[in-house]
Protein backbone atom coordinates (compact mmCIF):
# COMPACT_ATOMS: atom_id res chain seq x y z
CA UNK A 1 0.00 0.00 0.00
CA UNK A 2 0.96 3.23 -0.88
CA UNK A 3 1.43 6.05 2.01
CA UNK A 4 0.06 9.18 1.75
CA UNK A 5 3.18 11.18 1.35
CA UNK A 6 3.69 9.41 -2.16
CA UNK A 7 0.10 9.49 -3.04
CA UNK A 8 0.16 13.53 -2.41
CA UNK A 9 3.35 13.37 -4.31
CA UNK A 10 1.87 11.53 -7.51
CA UNK A 11 -0.49 14.07 -7.20
CA UNK A 12 1.41 17.16 -7.08
CA UNK A 13 3.66 15.88 -10.42
CA UNK A 14 0.18 15.32 -11.94
CA UNK A 15 -0.73 19.05 -10.92
CA UNK A 16 2.20 20.27 -12.81
CA UNK A 17 1.95 18.33 -15.98
CA UNK A 18 -1.80 19.83 -16.65
CA UNK A 19 -0.14 23.32 -15.47
CA UNK A 20 2.36 22.50 -18.22
CA UNK A 21 -0.33 21.83 -20.78
CA UNK A 22 -2.37 24.81 -20.04
CA UNK A 23 0.57 27.04 -20.71
CA UNK A 24 1.72 25.02 -23.69
CA UNK A 25 -2.34 26.11 -24.63
CA UNK A 26 -2.73 30.09 -23.55
CA UNK A 27 1.10 30.75 -24.58
CA UNK A 28 2.30 28.64 -26.81
CA UNK A 29 0.22 29.64 -30.02
CA UNK A 30 0.54 33.19 -29.30
CA UNK A 31 3.20 35.54 -31.06
CA UNK A 32 5.18 37.94 -29.69
CA UNK A 33 4.91 41.56 -30.74
CA UNK A 34 6.78 42.88 -33.38
CA UNK A 35 9.68 45.00 -33.66
CA UNK A 36 9.53 48.14 -34.15
CA UNK A 37 11.44 47.51 -37.39
CA UNK A 38 8.51 45.03 -38.10
CA UNK A 39 5.95 47.68 -37.16
CA UNK A 40 7.29 50.31 -39.20
CA UNK A 41 7.18 48.34 -42.67
CA UNK A 42 3.31 48.17 -42.31
CA UNK A 43 2.73 52.01 -41.83
CA UNK A 44 2.53 54.38 -44.78
CA UNK A 45 5.15 57.33 -45.25
CA UNK A 46 5.05 60.04 -42.50
CA UNK A 47 3.14 63.41 -43.35
CA UNK A 48 5.36 66.19 -43.47
CA UNK A 49 6.22 69.95 -41.79
CA UNK A 50 3.07 69.63 -39.49
CA UNK A 51 2.59 73.00 -37.91
CA UNK A 52 1.28 71.32 -34.70
CA UNK A 53 3.56 68.76 -33.30
CA UNK A 54 0.23 66.07 -31.93
CA UNK A 55 -2.24 67.23 -33.91
CA UNK A 56 -3.75 65.37 -36.93
CA UNK A 57 -4.26 61.21 -37.89
CA UNK A 58 -1.39 58.64 -36.18
CA UNK A 59 -1.72 54.70 -37.67
CA UNK A 60 -0.62 52.18 -36.18
CA UNK A 61 -0.73 48.18 -37.07
CA UNK A 62 -0.05 45.36 -34.74
CA UNK A 63 -0.40 41.78 -34.01
CA UNK A 64 -1.66 40.34 -30.35
CA UNK A 65 -2.91 37.30 -29.41
CA UNK A 66 -3.56 36.11 -32.74
CA UNK A 67 -5.11 39.31 -32.97
CA UNK A 68 -4.36 41.98 -35.56
CA UNK A 69 -5.46 45.02 -34.77
CA UNK A 70 -5.00 48.72 -37.20
CA UNK A 71 -5.41 51.59 -34.58
CA UNK A 72 -6.38 55.45 -36.17
CA UNK A 73 -5.79 58.29 -33.52
CA UNK A 74 -7.49 61.28 -34.50
CA UNK A 75 -5.89 63.87 -32.05
CA UNK A 76 -6.74 67.56 -31.71
CA UNK A 77 -6.17 70.06 -29.14
CA UNK A 78 -9.25 71.16 -27.12
CA UNK A 79 -7.52 74.16 -26.93
CA UNK A 80 -4.66 75.69 -29.26
CA UNK A 81 -1.22 75.42 -27.62
CA UNK A 82 -2.60 73.63 -24.42
CA UNK A 83 -1.87 70.27 -23.34
CA UNK A 84 -5.21 69.16 -22.97
CA UNK A 85 -6.35 66.88 -26.31
CA UNK A 86 -10.15 65.26 -27.75
CA UNK A 87 -10.59 62.75 -30.51
CA UNK A 88 -11.72 59.37 -31.14
CA UNK A 89 -9.54 56.21 -31.84
CA UNK A 90 -10.73 53.66 -34.66
CA UNK A 91 -9.95 49.67 -34.22
CA UNK A 92 -10.15 47.58 -37.08
CA UNK A 93 -9.45 43.92 -35.95
CA UNK A 94 -9.39 40.76 -37.77
CA UNK A 95 -8.63 36.99 -36.64
CA UNK A 96 -4.93 35.97 -38.24
CA UNK A 97 -1.35 35.22 -37.79
CA UNK A 98 1.59 36.87 -38.75
CA UNK A 99 1.22 36.26 -42.54
CA UNK A 100 -2.14 37.72 -42.07
CA UNK A 101 -1.40 41.69 -42.19
CA UNK A 102 -4.28 42.89 -44.33
CA UNK A 103 -7.88 41.29 -43.31
CA UNK A 104 -8.31 37.89 -45.51
CA UNK A 105 -12.17 37.63 -47.33
CA UNK A 106 -15.10 36.56 -45.07
CA UNK A 107 -15.98 33.36 -46.16
CA UNK A 108 -18.77 31.70 -44.50
CA UNK A 109 -17.96 33.72 -41.38
CA UNK A 110 -14.71 31.68 -41.20
CA UNK A 111 -13.08 34.74 -38.94
CA UNK A 112 -14.10 37.70 -36.97
CA UNK A 113 -13.67 41.21 -38.01
CA UNK A 114 -15.26 44.20 -36.61
CA UNK A 115 -14.29 48.25 -36.70
CA UNK A 116 -14.73 49.84 -33.60
CA UNK A 117 -14.94 53.54 -32.44
CA UNK A 118 -13.59 55.12 -29.23
CA UNK A 119 -14.16 58.99 -28.04
CA UNK A 120 -10.74 59.91 -26.40
CA UNK A 121 -9.46 62.25 -24.28
CA UNK A 122 -5.73 63.16 -23.43
CA UNK A 123 -2.89 65.29 -23.10
CA UNK A 124 0.66 66.71 -24.58
CA UNK A 125 3.23 67.86 -22.25
CA UNK A 126 7.42 67.58 -22.51
CA UNK A 127 6.60 65.43 -25.23
CA UNK A 128 4.44 62.92 -23.89
CA UNK A 129 1.56 61.60 -24.97
CA UNK A 130 -1.30 60.40 -23.59
CA UNK A 131 -4.20 59.74 -25.64
CA UNK A 132 -6.90 57.41 -23.79
CA UNK A 133 -10.83 55.31 -25.59
CA UNK A 134 -13.34 56.39 -22.59
CA UNK A 135 -16.04 54.17 -23.84
CA UNK A 136 -16.71 51.91 -27.06
CA UNK A 137 -19.18 51.52 -30.12
CA UNK A 138 -19.43 49.05 -32.49
CA UNK A 139 -19.53 50.66 -36.04
CA UNK A 140 -19.94 47.57 -38.24
CA UNK A 141 -19.39 43.92 -38.04
CA UNK A 142 -17.48 42.92 -41.42
CA UNK A 143 -17.15 39.00 -40.88
CA UNK A 144 -18.88 37.14 -37.77
CA UNK A 145 -20.41 39.05 -35.01
CA UNK A 146 -18.58 40.54 -32.06
CA UNK A 147 -19.47 38.79 -28.75
CA UNK A 148 -18.73 40.21 -25.71
CA UNK A 149 -17.11 43.37 -24.49
CA UNK A 150 -14.67 45.45 -26.18
CA UNK A 151 -11.72 46.67 -23.71
CA UNK A 152 -11.21 50.14 -24.73
CA UNK A 153 -7.82 51.13 -25.83
CA UNK A 154 -4.99 53.37 -24.21
CA UNK A 155 -1.27 54.91 -25.54
CA UNK A 156 1.13 56.73 -23.62
CA UNK A 157 4.85 57.39 -24.46
CA UNK A 158 6.99 59.95 -26.75
CA UNK A 159 7.39 61.34 -29.94
CA UNK A 160 10.51 60.90 -31.36
CA UNK A 161 11.34 60.79 -35.48
CA UNK A 162 11.35 64.36 -35.86
CA UNK A 163 7.87 64.06 -34.52
CA UNK A 164 6.68 62.08 -36.97
CA UNK A 165 6.43 58.78 -34.59
CA UNK A 166 5.00 57.67 -31.59
CA UNK A 167 5.99 54.84 -29.73
CA UNK A 168 3.87 53.98 -27.51
CA UNK A 169 2.70 51.41 -24.96
CA UNK A 170 -0.84 50.23 -25.74
CA UNK A 171 -2.89 49.28 -22.13
CA UNK A 172 -6.45 48.29 -22.36
CA UNK A 173 -6.67 46.89 -18.91
CA UNK A 174 -7.33 43.83 -19.71
CA UNK A 175 -4.44 42.26 -22.53
CA UNK A 176 -0.59 42.59 -21.53
CA UNK A 177 0.52 46.39 -21.97
CA UNK A 178 2.66 46.04 -25.87
CA UNK A 179 4.13 48.38 -27.33
CA UNK A 180 2.60 49.89 -30.89
CA UNK A 181 4.53 52.17 -33.14
CA UNK A 182 2.54 54.94 -34.59
CA UNK A 183 3.13 57.38 -37.49
CA UNK A 184 1.24 60.92 -38.39
CA UNK A 185 -0.04 60.13 -41.47
CA UNK A 186 -1.82 63.25 -41.58
CA UNK A 187 -1.45 67.05 -39.85
CA UNK A 188 -4.27 68.50 -38.52
CA UNK A 189 -7.20 69.65 -40.85
CA UNK A 190 -6.17 73.42 -39.97
CA UNK A 191 -3.14 72.18 -42.48
CA UNK A 192 -4.93 72.10 -45.52
CA UNK A 193 -4.59 74.23 -48.11
CA UNK A 194 -6.41 77.49 -48.42
CA UNK A 195 -8.74 76.66 -51.47
CA UNK A 196 -8.86 79.42 -54.32
CA UNK A 197 -11.15 81.92 -54.15
CA UNK A 198 -13.11 83.00 -57.37
CA UNK A 199 -11.75 86.52 -58.80
CA UNK A 200 -13.73 89.31 -57.73
CA UNK A 201 -16.54 90.33 -59.90
CA UNK A 202 -16.50 93.44 -62.34
CA UNK A 203 -18.79 96.35 -61.75
CA UNK A 204 -21.14 96.63 -64.07
CA UNK A 205 -21.03 99.79 -66.15
CA UNK A 206 -23.50 102.73 -65.23
CA UNK A 207 -24.63 100.06 -62.27
CA UNK A 208 -24.16 99.62 -58.44
CA UNK A 209 -22.00 96.30 -59.66
CA UNK A 210 -24.10 93.99 -57.00
CA UNK A 211 -25.15 91.62 -59.61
Amino acid sequence: MRSTGQRLKRRWIGGLGVLAVLITLVVGPHHAPASVEEQRKRLPPPAQECADPVAGIWLGHELLRNRWYRFSLFIERVTPGEPELEGHIESHSWDGGPEQSSPPPCVDDDHTEFIVDMPATGRFENNHIEFTGQSWTLRQNICRSLTGIYYPDGFSGDLIEHGTEFHSLSDDGFNPVVPVVFRRIKCEELDRPVPELPPPRRPSVGGCGCF
